[in-house]
């Protein structure tokens, strides 16, 4: 679903529940400006403020976002759960500026063995090839937010102020930095380093076509 494919139906349940949009921010906590600036610039609300939407209508994140389940059963077998993918794409490369607020941009369905996770999990684009031939230019990332859970693997970082996407191998002093794609030379932070920290582990990877 569109971001203006859902604040139209938003607005439908406005209109059949005879609401405004003051009332909708008064239910939910939401600033209006904020709110009909997203409407206006075709972008998602939070997760959070998603949720908080949803719940005013009565209705499940799920059901909202036309998931069936027949899609269920055909995708997964069982049931799946929505995230958001963030705006912030994490470099598979020399490095992506990390903003100060993200944005969402689409909602996506992934398997409910990653249900666990609960709000810590997030999906972002990968940007670059440096993780070739595992991750690829476009690739969507569904990794947790719970830092360093202290076993080699990839991981998002926030490495001297950028956002890349990176297989992490720890070392007696640090942490080696590891691309890939041979044709990106390997880096290394020390454990003491305030120019380096964890976001969270990549999961889960849904290949672009």
């Amino acid at each position: 679903m569109e971001a203006a494919d859902f604040w139209t139906k938003i607005k439908e349940k406005l209109t059949q529940k005879g609401k405004t949009q003051e009332w909708l921010c008064a239910q939910t906590g939401m600033d209006l400006q904020g709110l009909r600036n997203r409407i206006y610039k075709n972008r998602f609300p939070t997760i959070e403020e998603t949720l908080r939407i949803l719940a005013v209508f009565d209705t499940s994140a799920e059901a909202f976002f036309g998931i069936s389940q027949s899609q269920l059963e055909k995708e997964t077998r069982k049931d799946v759960m929505l995230i958001p993918v963030m705006e912030q794409a994490f470099s598979a490369g020399h490095g992506q500026f990390v903003p100060d607020t993200e944005e969402v941009t689409e909602y996506i369905s992934v398997p409910n063995d990653l249900k666990h996770f609960g709000s810590k999990l997030a999906a972002s684009r990968v940007k670059g090839d440096s993780m070739e031939p595992t991750l690829f230019n476009g690739d969507i990332i569904i990794c947790d937010l719970n830092g360093y859970d202290g076993t080699d693997g990839i991981y998002t970082i926030i490495y001297k102020g950028n956002g890349f996407v990176k297989r992490l191998q720890r070392t007696s002093d640090g942490v080696k930095i590891i691309s890939d794609n041979r044709h990106y030379d390997p880096m290394f932070e020390s454990s003491e380093s305030e120019d380096f920290r964890v976001i969270g582990k990549v999961r889960a990877v849904m290949h672009s076509m």
